[in-house]
């Protein structure tokens, strides 16, 4: 910037040059910064990626409810939309569809998918825990003990894993499958036909379980079966979608790995933001959150319970028959290695 000549008259002629450059600069530096301001103003925020979750709206859902409840998506700069489902096999159906990116969805609906043909990859489990299913049972009605089971009516939701929580139990406490009537039905149709009468048990998860505790009391029995069965909860997706969008697969995992230790350090926290979302008091909540089931990995076991329900479905004829599937090959274990290598055990 160029500025007019000043004469010098008498003493203050200095001081008015000096006056008048100052000005000049003031006034160039208030453009500047105005400029910078309207700019900013102007100009639209970078949009974040966006990605939409399928999720069974369970406890074990914890890990992505508080990420999302929480704003540790947008921390990591992802915009995360979760798609309710009451249960993880819907939440994948709406992947395959292509009406979701990625679903949280329990080992068995998975492994059924998988053997079924279809093209799913695994990043990551982000519960596991052995008292979420569990076989609920009449005690009117004779019933004490798994065993008592034989010649009773049990509804389940076939293809869940609920189907092989019930076989495991019946088989580890020496009760053949046909020596029980299965019938299948829906989640809500579940609760309301065993609390009516109309079922001598039902495989459930909770809530279901500890609000039938709490309305029938000492006239149903709770058979968890902690030592045989653990319930994984699995995030998935298509892998031509996951490979196809790295950035926001890895900082959606970096949210829900920000979200597991938030559970872990502030457990009374996360439970006010999961109870409103699935709606239970926290009263009942705090009888049935547990810190310790919410883990993000993958490990040597969940390809282990892969094999081992692919067998079990292959041997009840609820699979076609066909090789092995490559259950190694569709987990894409690097995205949360690449973040947390510790989380990740398998054997690769």
């Amino acid at each position: 910037m160029r500025f007019p000549a000043v004469r010098k008259v008498g003493k203050h002629a200095t001081r008015y040059s000096s006056a008048l450059i100052c000005g000049a600069l003031g006034l160039g530096a208030l453009s500047v910064l105005a400029y910078a301001l309207l700019r900013d103003r102007q100009a639209p925020a970078a949009a974040l990626p966006k990605v939409i979750v399928a999720v069974p709206m369970q406890i074990v859902s914890a890990p992505m409810l508080v990420a999302s409840g929480q704003g540790l998506f947008r921390a990591e700069g992802v915009d995360v939309t979760v798609q309710p489902f009451q249960i993880g096999k819907d939440a994948l159906k709406s992947v395959l569809e292509g009406h979701a990116d990625l679903a949280l969805v329990a080992d068995t609906p998975l492994m059924f998918a998988l053997a079924g043909g279809a093209d799913i990859a695994m990043l990551a489990s982000v519960a596991e825990s052995r008292r979420s299913l569990g076989i609920v049972a009449r005690r009117d009605r004779g019933i004490r003990n798994i065993r008592n089971l034989s010649g009773k009516t049990i509804g389940l939701t076939m293809g869940t894993n609920l189907t092989y929580f019930l076989d495991a139990l019946l088989q580890v406490n020496g009760v053949a499958n046909d020596a029980v009537v299965w019938s299948d039905r829906g989640i809500d149709a579940l609760y309301a036909d065993f609390v009516g009468g109309r079922l001598d048990a039902a495989v459930m998860f909770q809530p279901h379980l500890k609000r039938i505790e709490n309305e029938m009391g000492d006239r149903v029995q709770v058979f968890y079966g902690e030592d045989v069965y653990a319930f994984r909860l699995i995030l998935a997706g298509r892998p031509g979608w996951i490979d196809s969008h790295p950035d926001a697969v890895k900082r959606v995992l970096k949210a829900l790995i920000a979200a597991a230790d938030s559970i872990q350090d502030k457990p009374v926290q996360a439970r006010k933001v999961v109870g409103p979302m699935i709606g239970m008091d926290d009263a009942m909540l705090a009888q049935l959150f547990d810190p310790e089931d919410f883990t993000i990995a993958l490990d040597q076991a969940t390809l282990l319970a892969l094999d081992d329900q692919t067998r079990w479905a292959m041997k009840e004829h609820l699979v076609t028959m066909r090789p092995m599937p490559n259950y190694l090959g569709a987990m894409r274990y690097h995205y949360l290695e690449s973040l947390l290598p510790d989380a990740v055990t398998l054997v690769h």
